[in-house]
């Protein structure tokens, strides 16, 4: 519900850290979604998502996006998982949407 409320409409959303599935609503309407996660698999399996990329932001916590590319970026439940937090949070702030 959180999403739902606070995401604007036609967002470009960057699920950082994302997997098999993404927590947003079904319904939410956006522009895209894309996944950054460490498993090909498991990302290829998330519907929600408009296209991907692997990566391990614990070896590299540089993110493979220009600055300014998307509206969102959510890390959901993930967080505990990365390394160098610090890093990847100011990588994050290149995105001031």
């Amino acid at each position: 519900r959180y999403y739902a409320e606070n995401i604007p409409a036609n967002s470009d959303i960057l699920d950082l850290c994302s997997s098999w599935i993404s927590h947003l609503p079904k319904d939410l309407k956006v522009k895209s979604v894309v996944g950054l996660g460490m498993n090909k698999e498991e990302l290829e399996k998330n519907p929600q998502l408009t296209s991907f990329d692997v990566l391990d932001l614990n070896k590299n916590p540089k993110l493979p996006y220009p600055d300014n590319s998307f509206d969102v970026i959510l890390n959901v439940v993930s967080v505990d998982y990365l390394m160098k937090p610090l890093e990847v949070f100011k990588e994050m702030e290149k995105n001031p949407q």
